[in-house]
């Protein structure tokens, strides 16, 4: 049918065009809020081994994915294998639901379990950014304080360094609530090391830890890798060195089974 100016359109087009315009609407809005969740980060599932002074002991998985719009979900599971677990099995999970503010990370809240742990190991943080206050309800004992604008649990730190990484800042610093206390980090870029992987070499950032005089902690980074950490070590006094060192990094992963796509 040709419609000219002295037609008039049928009230059943009217509420199908309307129907097809919001459909449109709802994917633009969709497509949009994707893009600027993939302009923060990509989702990703990551894969280490763990190694205590060279001798593998464990593996560790890494991964983030959105959560709605503007919230997003960081987890960590942790266990041990080969000579690890001829000495004891050992588990433990981390998760941050996390929120991203005007360029800060926001930690909604944050859970570590772990069987034979300690309180730390067993925490559960609530944070407040109207009161400024997080409180932790896990395991053991009980704690609620003030904390200041910019507070990172320690799960969310390893994204706001990746972050600030990948803004070329070399003076890191980081506020995190922790043990019932607001503990402080400070990062600085000390130099650049090629990094061998499974799946290739790669030339990479090294952060090493400045104020904190029992042990060493540095991390590399991969630009190529969108400053994705490749590479961690941390060197006790006492002389164990614990490293976890990347194997397998997916960006934008497939659904779980079970997970809507």
């Amino acid at each position: 049918m040709i419609l000219n100016r002295n037609m008039t359109w049928p009230k059943r087009y009217s509420h199908r065009l309307a129907l097809l315009m919001t459909m449109l609407l709802a994917s633009l809005i969709t497509q949009a809020a994707r893009a600027g969740a993939e302009a923060l980060y990509p989702e990703f599932v990551a894969h280490y081994i763990v190694r205590a002074n060279g001798i593998k002991v464990g593996k560790a998985t890494f991964s983030l994915q959105r959560e709605g719009a503007d919230e997003y979900l960081y987890r960590q599971h942790s266990e041990s294998t080969g000579v690890g677990a001829l000495l004891g099995s050992d588990e433990s999970t981390q998760s941050s639901r996390w929120r991203y503010v005007d360029g800060e990370i926001q930690p909604l809240e944050f859970r570590s379990q772990r069987k034979h742990g300690d309180d730390d190991d067993n925490a559960h943080l609530f944070f407040d950014w109207k009161q400024m206050h997080v409180v932790n309800r896990g395991a053991g004992k009980h704690w609620d304080i003030a904390f200041p604008d910019g507070t990172l649990d320690s799960l969310t730190m390893q994204l706001a360094m990746l972050f600030d990484l990948r803004d070329n800042k070399t003076h890191l610093k980081y506020d995190v609530a922790t043990r019932g206390r607001i503990k402080h980090y400070l990062f600085e870029v000390a130099g650049r090391d090629t990094i061998k992987l499974p799946f290739g070499n790669y030339e990479t950032v090294r952060a090493e830890r400045r104020d904190d005089k029992k042990d060493d902690s540095l991390i590399w980074s991969a630009p190529e890798l969108n400053y994705f950490p490749v590479r961690f070590i941390k060197k006790k006094r006492a002389g164990l060195e614990v490293e976890l060192l990347l194997q397998k990094l997916d960006f934008n992963p497939p659904p779980a089974p079970g997970e809507p796509g």
